[in-house]
């Protein structure tokens, strides 16, 4: 496996404020409450303060030991400090990006507890009352979408979906190799949200990953939840401009019915309250002791607007950390990309020329002309004007004419043998597209992980996670 880094100031990572924040973060860090790119900046985070935090050590080891995540880890997650991200659920892990999510918190927990000298524990939070499910069932690979062909209710929490995945699987497994080891990561079951969390638990087994879905803070966190049911006029004034804006209703949803509402201003806090984009962020970082919270392109765009409602709230905001990126590259997609003269890295950030159908065959256009001159010679014995010995005419110029129509032929079959060779070219290079750019965006925003897992075994997210360095901001160009 071979790993280089493409510079973010060369790959466009998804908005202009990301882009900021990686290529020149002095610009934007004053929305932020700590500089990501040292470590040991975040050391006023280990003296506590803020509000007082319930207990939930023994709520996530329970809920642990039924997911497959660390047990341990999460028993202990009340004395522990923390590096947190989280995604919302989706099939055979979802975009690539969710893994690669999971593996910058995993590293960094380690990174800022071996900087710090105090116990790290990575966290992941699986958003499962999120409720757009168009979102979460896809799955994609070479150009087809696979999903569960399942009528769900609109609004309903994907915690709450239920369905059969095994005409789904066996349809993905006619794609893929059925008999492949990585089949035993994702064994299925009903439940949408559990498959999710299971599979990622049994994908990084040992790393020390503790996971978490929102309704296991539901009570523990209900005393914050109420106030920012209490002061949305509050989160107005502190929500500083950016892509999140201020909502019609209050920054909760109501989820008693079974479907998602946003809560209306100045109601009371029900008793099935969920948390919004803005309210999710505090709900996190008041119930862990978070030193950081690994993010993507949009995160880190909506994260720079919330530092004051941390302030308002006394919830420490912690160090934003960019989520590591990355593009696979297999032997066949890069020998194609190789015989087009293509460069990889070009390919990678969408700049790559498209090759072009060439000129007429030159050889083929050398035969040409000397049709036409035999063309000449037997049009000039046929009008008498060719001084030719007596009884040669007619051999002369049926062999002429045999020699012009040989020579047509051949210069055909050369131009039809350029075009093949170029068409064959163009197929090449969509193929590579397909890989590296599929549907015109980042490999990882569409590929899941699990296509290369089946290809080349569950041991390849091990060599992924050892080879990602959370404090390397770049884009890596894996090949495999």
């Amino acid at each position: 496996m071979i790993v280089s880094t493409i510079p973010y100031s060369r790959l466009h990572p998804g908005n202009d404020f990301a882009r900021a924040y990686l290529v020149e973060p002095e610009s934007v860090l004053g929305r932020f409450a700590f500089d990501y790119r040292e470590p040991d900046s975040v050391k006023p985070l280990l003296d506590g303060g803020g509000s007082p935090r319930a207990p939930i050590g023994k709520l996530l080891a329970d809920y642990n030991r039924a997911v497959g995540g660390s047990v341990e880890n999460a028993a202990r997650i009340d004395e522990s400090f923390c590096v947190i991200s989280g995604q919302q659920a989706g099939l055979l892990y979802g975009p690539a990006y969710t893994t690669y999510k999971l593996f910058t918190v995993i590293n960094a927990a380690r990174a800022y507890s071996e900087t710090l000298g105090v116990d790290v524990v990575p966290v992941f939070w699986i958003e499962s009352e999120d409720h757009d499910w168009a979102e979460v069932n896809r799955f994609f690979w070479k150009e087809r979408r696979f999903r569960i062909e399942d009528e769900i209710e609109a609004g309903t929490p994907v915690s709450r979906i239920e369905v059969d995945a095994r005409a789904f699987l066996s349809a993905v497994k006619q794609e893929l190799d059925a008999k492949a080891e990585a089949w035993r990561l994702v064994e299925p079951e009903r439940g949408v949200a559990r498959w999710h969390v299971r599979n990622l638990a049994r994908l990084v087994e040992g790393t020390g990953a503790v996971f978490v879905e929102p309704a296991l803070l539901r009570e523990p966190m209900r005393p914050l939840a109420a106030r920012i049911a209490e002061a949305p006029d509050a989160i107005d004034a502190a929500l500083a401009a950016g892509p999140v804006s201020v909502p019609e209703g209050g920054y909760l949803f109501d989820a008693t019915t079974g479907q998602r509402r946003r809560l209306p201003r100045g109601a009371a806090l029900p008793d099935q309250w969920s948390a919004d984009v803005v309210s999710r962020v505090l709900v996190q970082n008041a119930a862990f002791r978070v030193l950081a919270a690994v993010c993507g392109p949009a995160e880190i765009e909506y994260w720079s607007q919330l530092k004051g409602v941390h302030e308002a709230f006394d919830i420490a905001m912690p160090a934003v950390l960019p989520r590591d990126a990355a593009t696979l590259v297999e032997k066949g997609t890069a020998r194609d990309a190789a015989r087009l003269g293509l460069d990889l890295e070009e390919v990678v950030r969408g700049v790559a020329a498209e090759p072009k159908a060439g000129e007429g065959d030159p050889i083929a256009e050398r035969l040409r002309r000397l049709a036409g001159e035999a063309g000449l010679l037997s049009g000039s014995v046929a009008d008498g004007s060719l001084d030719l010995p007596p009884n040669t005419e007619r051999p002369f110029k049926r062999t002429v004419d045999r020699l012009k129509t040989d020579l047509e032929k051949l210069a055909g079959r050369l131009d039809d043998a350029r075009a093949e060779a170029w068409g064959a070219g163009r197929r090449r290079y969509e193929r590579v597209l397909r890989e590296l750019r599929p549907r015109g965006r980042l490999q990882e925003r569409t590929h899941s992980l699990f296509p290369y897992l089946v290809r080349h075994g569950p041991g390849l997210a091990a060599q992924l996670l050892d080879s990602f360095d959370p404090f390397e901001f770049g884009h890596y160009l894996v090949q495999l």
